[in-house]
């Protein structure tokens, strides 16, 4: 009998053993299965979050982006003198400025010709009532390194809103190393406050009119 039980002996031990972690892992199954629920929510968060960092660092970019156009954007000339006086007196000194620098540039001016009411001026048709706008066409002689340097000058170290409408060249028959160049800058001046209002004012009464 004792040589009999001996040999259940292991199989006794055994079946214990698996009893006994049986029974752990039911007693430890809760919590394994809210170790890894609570995983998932943590990765899941880390997840979330990198999005969010995403979305932010994106934001960030695009508010960088806003802020250096806003920078690189020139204000327009603040005028007092009434715009009815059509003279260039209402843009500052940008005309002599203009001039000086294409001369500093090492460019013959062979004439300007310079147009009050230029149409189809894209600031203009957009607030009409609120600036003043001056066409100037340049006719120049020069290289064409003296050319870019004014217009370098021009539309990026300026201090004011001017825009450079056309641009043209043709080779000088006399000299191959110059160029002719006819170019349109248009200058704006904001118009004086009290002018705007005026003008607000008897477009609404224009606007009543056509109503009736």
């Amino acid at each position: 009998m004792n040589k009999k039980f001996n040999q259940y002996v292991p199989l006794i031990f055994l079946a214990a053993i698996v009893l006994i972690g049986l029974i752990v892992f039911m007693g430890t199954k809760d919590t394994i299965t809210e170790y890894s629920e609570a995983r998932n929510a943590v990765q899941d968060y880390e997840r979330k979050i990198q999005e969010k960092e995403k979305e932010i660092n994106t934001l960030d970019t695009q508010i960088k982006q806003e802020q250096m156009k806003l920078q690189s954007i020139k204000p327009v000339y603040e005028s007092g003198i009434d715009s009815s006086s059509q003279n260039l007196g209402i843009y500052g000194n940008m005309f002599e400025n203009l001039v000086k620098r294409a001369q500093s540039n090492g460019l013959l001016i062979r004439s300007i010709e310079y147009n009050m009411t230029p149409e189809n001026d894209p600031l203009i048709m957009e607030g009409g009532d609120r600036y003043n706008a001056c066409e100037l066409k340049f006719f120049l002689v020069g290289t064409y390194s003296q050319l870019q340097g004014f217009l370098s000058e021009v539309n990026n170290n300026f201090e004011y809103l001017v825009y450079v409408s056309k641009l043209s060249v043709t080779a000088f028959e006399r000299n191959t190393d110059y160029i002719l160049a006819n170019t349109s800058i248009t200058l704006y001046s904001k118009k004086p406050d009290s002018e705007i209002k005026k003008s607000s004012s008897n477009s609404r009464r224009a606007a009543r009119r056509a109503r009736r």
